[in-house]
């Protein structure tokens, strides 16, 4: 009885570490997609790009507002479409990204606000 407490205890333990140690680093899902965001959208949103007419969005607080700068409304579903189909002068990612990636940079985007 007395190793099933110590057990318990152990566990109780690693559980309340795990949990501490996600709310105070960012996740890797969103780690991985801040290498994505460098790597295929930093150049576009983060500053200006003098080849386009219309400068891309910034996506700081992307998920604070109820709607995109397309107007369509702020969900992680309609985020994806937007990266995998694209939108006006924004390419299509659908054949650049894989789901996990879609997925962490997703997870990064919620990061920014």
């Amino acid at each position: 009885m007395r190793r099933i407490a110590q057990y318990a205890t152990l566990l109780a333990g690693l559980s309340a570490f795990s949990l501490l140690s996600t709310a105070c680093s960012p996740s890797a899902s969103a780690e991985r997609g801040q290498e994505l965001f460098d790597l295929h959208c930093a150049l576009c949103h983060e500053g200006p790009t003098p080849d386009l007419k219309k400068q891309p969005p910034r996506l700081e607080h992307l998920f604070a507002a109820k709607q995109l700068p397309s107007g369509a409304p702020t969900t992680d579903a309609q985020v994806r479409k937007t990266i995998v189909e694209g939108l006006r002068t924004m390419p299509a990612f659908d054949k650049r990204l894989n789901e996990q990636e879609l997925n962490d940079l997703v997870a990064y985007l919620h990061t920014l606000n």
